[in-house]
């Protein structure tokens, strides 16, 4: 004869594996719209506008020359003479930098020209003007 021994009720059970699953979803839910998202370490400036601008997303240094000929590096006031520096601190190699320039639509055409002079005299050849999509 076989004996069996009486059913015993265990305690309730608290599943892992679903809320590992939970978890890894809000994970890559969060790295995905962070890396969705654009960081933008100018000043706030009314852009110009141009139907055949592109976006581009990837770039190093930004440049923002204000309506009142200001300009910045990154979000830090400079003179005209200390861009290079700046961007050196920055960038340790000047040749391979991408820079990005933001210019206020009242900006003077002769404020761009000598930041982009300045730029091209220290050998930096990659520069992009940013403009708004219409």
């Amino acid at each position: 004869m076989i004996k069996v021994k009486p059913f015993e009720h265990k305690g309730a059970r608290l599943e892992m594996t679903p809320l590992m699953d939970l978890m890894f979803t809000l994970l890559v839910f969060f790295i995905y719209s962070m890396l969705s998202m654009t960081i933008h370490h100018g000043v706030p400036l009314t852009l110009p506008e141009a139907k055949s601008s592109t976006l581009e997303r990837h770039q190093n240094i930004q440049i923002s020359i204000t309506r009142t000929g200001h300009i910045f590096v990154n979000n830090r006031q400079v003179e005209l003479e200390d861009v290079a520096h700046e961007i050196l601190a920055t960038s340790k190699d000047l040749k391979k930098t991408t820079v990005l320039i933001s210019g206020d639509g009242a900006v003077s055409y002769k404020r761009i020209m000598q930041v982009l002079d300045f730029l091209r005299a220290h050998g930096i050849s990659e520069v992009v003007l940013e403009t708004r999509h219409e």
